[in-house]
C-alpha cells in the first residue's frame, strides 16, 4: 500500500476527515495511471473533450514556453482541492474578503465537476497555445 494511502488511513483513524473525505482522496489517489501532480503521460489527450458530460477528476493546468524551451504540466485532483479547501484558515478567508476578493473554492470546483469536461482557458501566440486550463 502507498505512503499516500496509509497516510489517508491515519487520519480517518485519528479523526483528522471523516470516513467519506477519506474515501474521495483514496479514490483521488488510488489510479497508478493518474498521480496526484505531475507530467502527463505522452499518451493522453492535451484537450478535454467539449461539454462531453462526464464528470471531471482532474483540473490540468499547462504552460508551454517553447522560446524558453520550458513546459509546466500540473494536474490536480478536484477531490483532493475540495478537502484542501478545508485547511485554508479563517483568518485567510478573512483577510481576502478584507480587500474585497471572496473566494467561494467549494463553490468553483463544483461548478467544474457539473459542467463535464471542458476546456476553461486557452492563452495563445499566434498559433501556438501557451497557456491551457481544462477539466477532464
Amino acid at each position: 500500500m502507498s505512503d499516500e494511502k496509509l497516510r489517508i488511513l491515519e487520519m480517518i483513524k485519528d479523526g483528522t476527515i471523516t470516513p467519506d473525505e477519506g474515501l474521495e482522496l483514496l479514490n483521488a489517489v488510488g489510479s497508478k495511471q493518474e498521480p496526484l501532480m505531475g507530467f502527463m503521460a505522452s499518451d493522453e489527450s492535451e484537450e478535454a473533450t467539449e461539454g462531453s458530460g462526464k464528470k471531471p477528476r482532474w483540473l490540468y493546468i499547462k504552460v508551454q514556453d517553447d522560446e524558453k524551451g520550458k513546459n509546466v504540466n500540473i494536474r490536480i485532483p478536484i477531490a483532493l482541492a475540495k478537502f484542501a479547501n478545508k485547511f485554508i484558515p479563517k483568518h485567510a478567508h478573512a483577510e481576502m474578503k478584507a480587500q474585497g476578493v471572496e473566494l467561494d473554492l467549494n463553490g468553483i470546483l463544483k461548478t467544474l465537476e457539473d459542467s463535464g469536461q471542458n476546456n476553461l482557458i486557452e492563452v495563445e501566440d499566434g498559433n501556438k497555445k501557451v497557456v491551457q486550463i481544462f477539466t477532464k
